[in-house]
């Protein structure tokens, strides 16, 4: 399957969830990200934004190659379906009451400091991640 059709796939995903979740906040979203590849991350944090405002408690758990995502210096490219960067869908997402954290294993291996993130983004530990991957009423998507 081609990249094209992974996006069509995870934005017609997106689109079910949203018009099938009611405003809850029993309701949550882990969004775990760990490829590098542009588009797969950046349908992850379209859709973790989508589901914010659908009034789902959203978090997105970073990892892997995803890290320099939330890098906050250093020119991005506009994800195309929102026109807008992957730091810059990480920040709104904060904004909106949602949570975008960062593996500090990751973190420590690829030398990111807090002071190199996003504003509002966290680098957690292993208790920290426990929490939020095994949260009640959570469901995961992964990209």
């Amino acid at each position: 399957m081609n990249n094209i059709n992974k996006l069509i796939g995870a934005m017609f995903i997106a689109m079910l969830l949203a018009f099938n979740l009611q405003a809850d906040e029993s309701k949550r979203l882990l969004i775990s990200l760990s490829s590098g590849d542009f588009k797969a991350s950046g349908s992850g944090v379209a859709i973790a934004n989508a589901m914010q405002d659908a009034g789902v408690k959203t978090v997105v758990f970073i990892n892997s190659n995803s890290v320099k995502y939330a890098l906050k210096n250093g020119n991005q490219e506009k994800f195309g379906p929102t026109n807008t960067s992957i730091k810059d869908m990480l920040a709104s997402l904060v904004k909106k009451g949602g949570a975008v954290v960062i593996c500090g294993m990751n973190a420590k291996f690829q030398e990111v400091k807090a002071k190199d993130v996003v504003k509002g983004v966290k680098i957690i530990g292993g208790e920290q991640a426990y929490g939020a991957l095994f949260a009640p009423n959570t469901q995961t998507l992964s990209f």
